[in-house]
C-alpha cells in the first residue's frame, strides 16, 4: 500500500484553524467521497466533549485522544473500522500543539501514514511565551512540501498587522513567562498580536 499524505494547517490562535480543518473535511465527505476520523486530544476541553469547534461556533463530532499516550489513536482507528466494517480513508486531528514533542505523536502520524491513511492535522504554533507549542512544528518533517502546509495568520487585536504570537492574558495584563505553558481557553485569556505590541513579562535575559 502507497504511503499517505499529510496535510498541515497550522498558525495563531484566531486564524480559524479549526474552522479551515472542519471546510476540508466536509468538501472530503461530499465531493470527494472519502471516509474521515476526526481526533483530538482529550486536553482540548474549550471545544466541548468529543466535538471539535471553530471560533464562530461551528463543530463537527471527533473521538478523544489522551495526549499523554497518543498511540491510542491507532486503537481508535481499529476499534471505528471494525464498527463501520469498512477503512477510513483519512484520520484528521484538531488542537495538535497539545501532544507534547516528546508524547510519541510525531511517531503515531508518521505510522499511520506508513498504513496508507491520509492524515489532516491542524495546530497552534507557537506558545505565549512565543516559542514551539507541542507536536505542530515537528510535522513539518512529514510533509512532502511547502504545499501541504496552510499558515493561517489573523490581525494583531492592537495595531493590525499580521498577528503570528499569543498573547495571554491575566486579569486584561499579559502573563509573565513562568506561567504554565497549557491554558485552555478563548478570547477572554488570549488575544493574537504582532511581534511589536507582544509583551511577556519576566522573559529570561540572553546570556550574551
Amino acid at each position: 500500500m502507497a504511503r499517505g499524505e499529510l496535510k498541515l494547517i497550522i498558525g495563531n490562535m484566531f486564524g480559524n484553524k479549526t474552522g479551515r480543518l472542519i471546510l476540508e473535511i466536509e468538501t472530503l465527505r461530499q465531493f470527494g467521497k472519502r471516509r474521515v476520523l476526526v481526533l483530538k486530544p482529550d486536553t482540548d476541553t474549550r471545544s466541548g466533549e468529543c466535538l471539535i469547534r471553530d471560533y464562530h461556533g461551528k463543530s463537527m463530532e471527533a473521538f478523544e485522544v489522551p495526549a499523554r499516550d497518543p498511540w491510542v489513536a491507532l486503537r481508535i482507528v481499529r476499534e471505528k473500522e471494525a464498527e463501520a466494517g469498512s477503512r477510513f480513508n483519512l484520520i484528521a486531528f484538531d488542537e495538535v500543539q497539545f501532544f507534547a514533542a516528546d508524547s510519541g505523536f510525531f511517531r503515531v502520524v508518521d505510522e499511520l501514514l506508513e498504513r496508507g491513511y491520509g492524515v489532516l492535522a491542524s495546530g497552534l504554533a507557537l506558545d505565549f511565551k512565543g516559542e514551539p507549542f507541542g507536536s505542530t512544528l515537528l510535522l513539518f518533517g512529514l510533509c512532502r512540501s511547502n504545499n501541504d502546509c496552510i499558515w493561517l495568520t489573523p490581525l494583531c487585536a492592537q495595531c493590525g498587522a499580521p498577528a503570528p504570537l499569543p498573547q495571554r492574558l491575566i486579569d486584561g495584563h499579559p502573563a509573565p513567562y513562568n506561567s504554565p505553558q497549557v491554558h485552555v481557553g478563548g478570547k477572554e485569556t488570549y488575544e493574537p498580536r504582532c511581534y511589536d505590541c507582544f509583551e511577556l513579562p519576566a522573559r529570561p535575559v540572553p546570556p550574551y
